[in-house]
């Protein structure tokens, strides 16, 4: 039995609509848009919650199989491999930090 069974079977989670998923690329701008991760406080939660796999403010990042996905307080985002992560990751800096060296 998986984990995640077993853990619905203790603490059943709410079964209300989920968030749309989009992908990245295509959907990568509409995403920061509609969840307001293109303003600097909300796209450093992003990031937090990216690096730690958790919670930070309205987003949250797991994983799933080879896949990341970050939820926003409007729709999730799928991140199917490491190198889009990355390339996430170089789009959003900038947003969340200016465009300042490190």
């Amino acid at each position: 039995m998986r984990l995640e069974a077993v853990l619905d079977a203790i603490v059943p989670r709410p079964r209300g609509p989920r968030h749309p998923v989009r992908q990245w690329p295509a959907d990568e701008t509409l995403w920061l848009r509609e969840n307001g991760a293109w303003r600097p406080r909300a796209a450093r939660h992003v990031l937090c919650a990216l690096a730690a796999l958790g919670r930070r403010g309205r987003y949250a990042a797991r994983a799933e199989h080879e896949a990341k996905i970050i939820t926003g307080p409007v729709s999730a985002l799928a991140l199917p491999d490491a190198e889009a992560e990355i390339r996430f990751v170089f789009r959003l800096t900038p947003l969340g930090y200016g465009e300042a060296a490190f």
